[in-house]
């Protein structure tokens, strides 16, 4: 018991099991992103955001009085069973205070029992099936949108300002893509536009000459695309090489447009429409000069990469579990959840507040790409 003792006093132990004294001391946060996989540029973007985020906080002198955040990561591969195998280590293994992930609805989906099992909260960052917060997990919080409200907003403006009459959908044969494919369709037919047809595709998919043969021969007039960043940009390409850049293509949930004109190229994304969360030329209210400093800090650390809504998602996501830390005194996990309950942070994004459903809403735009440049033509807010 008395060499026990000693160890322990003097950090013996702690060494022994491989958890230093300052690893004990930090406040762990899981993040579980596909870091491999068709889904990999767009996990990388939140990784970074993350990681800018756990330096600067902790540069800033961290959280309570002067404790480190730490992000632990691993590789989910936007996989539900890989995700979920992620979130069993993090929790069990790690014990950490709180969660990040996992970037798609289903790999989301899947970690959630997990989490309400170890009672620890999930920050849902980019993930946009609708049952996510529909099922009533009280540990589950998004600050993402999700395809509901994305139709909802931009219903109004879909047929008379935007032009979307006779749609083709070509959506991830996944929640994701078929929640979209779903709540358009609901906003389009009391506006007088109507579906045309709806074509699924699975992640890494990479040729899609049929499909949009298809499309080539029917009566649409645009095009709705709902996919990873990879997988959007392979589409684009290949429509314009088939003839259909003349056409209304439409990217919908925020996939970053200056990611697809470097994968696409210029020619092939000409005219092309985004929908956004965040960018960098058309900030929340209020986000103006922070929105700017971050694109700069982030283009300056992470060389060759612009700052786009996913990496704007890492980082939202760990400032506000801080906040979320500092509001509650504790970085218990239950303490966390009851602040996020309650909590109003001004972010990136927007202002992060969660209605009973423990949903938050993102600033949103349409982006229409002329020349190289994402132009925004139209804003509809929170």
């Amino acid at each position: 018991m008395r060499v026990l003792m000693f160890l322990i006093l003097f950090g013996v132990v702690p060494h022994l099991l491989g958890l230093s004294a300052e690893a004990k001391s930090a406040v762990r946060i899981g993040l579980i992103q596909p870091e491999t996989g068709p889904a990999a540029y767009d996990g990388q973007s939140v990784i970074n955001g993350a990681r800018l985020a756990e330096s600067e906080i902790n540069e800033k002198g961290g959280v309570l009085g002067g404790k480190k955040i730490e992000v632990l990561l691993q590789d989910g591969k936007v996989d539900p069973s890989e995700s979920l195998n992620a979130a069993e280590r993090l929790l069990d293994r790690d014990e950490v205070s709180a969660l990040i992930g996992a970037w798609g609805s289903s790999a989301t989906l899947a970690i959630m029992p997990v989490v309400e099992r170890y009672e620890v909260p999930l920050i849902v960052e980019t993930s946009t099936a609708e049952k996510i917060t529909e099922v009533g997990n009280p540990w589950v919080f998004r600050i993402s949108s999700h395809s509901q409200i994305d139709a909802d907003v931009l219903g109004p403006y879909m047929v008379d300002e935007l032009g979307f009459e006779k749609v083709a959908f070509m959506a991830a044969n996944n929640d994701f893509g078929r929640a979209v494919v779903s709540n358009w369709t609901r906003v389009l037919a009391p506006q007088g536009g109507r579906v045309v047809m709806a074509e699924y595709h699975n992640p890494g998919e990479v040729n899609f000459a049929a499909t949009l043969t298809k499309i080539r021969n029917s009566d649409a007039d645009t095009i709705v695309i709902t996919s990873d960043v990879t997988t959007v940009s392979n589409i684009i390409k290949q429509s314009y090489e088939l003839g259909l850049g003349g056409l209304k293509r439409v990217v919908t949930s925020g996939n970053p447009a200056e990611a697809i004109i470097n994968l696409a190229g210029e020619s092939a994304t000409d005219g092309m429409l985004v929908q956004n969360y965040w960018v960098p030329y058309a900030p929340a209210p209020g986000q103006e000069e922070a929105s700017q400093e971050f694109a700069q800090k982030y283009a300056e650390r992470f060389k060759g990469r612009q700052a786009d809504k996913y990496a704007v998602s890492g980082y939202d996501s760990v400032y506000l579990i801080a906040a979320a830390i500092e509001e509650a005194g504790s970085d218990e996990p239950v303490a966390i959840r009851d602040a996020l309950r309650e909590i109003k942070l001004p972010a990136l994004q927007g202002v992060i507040v969660f209605d009973e459903q423990q949903q938050a809403r993102p600033h949103q735009s349409i982006s229409k790409i002329k020349d190289g440049e994402p132009k925004i033509i139209l804003e509809v807010g929170q």
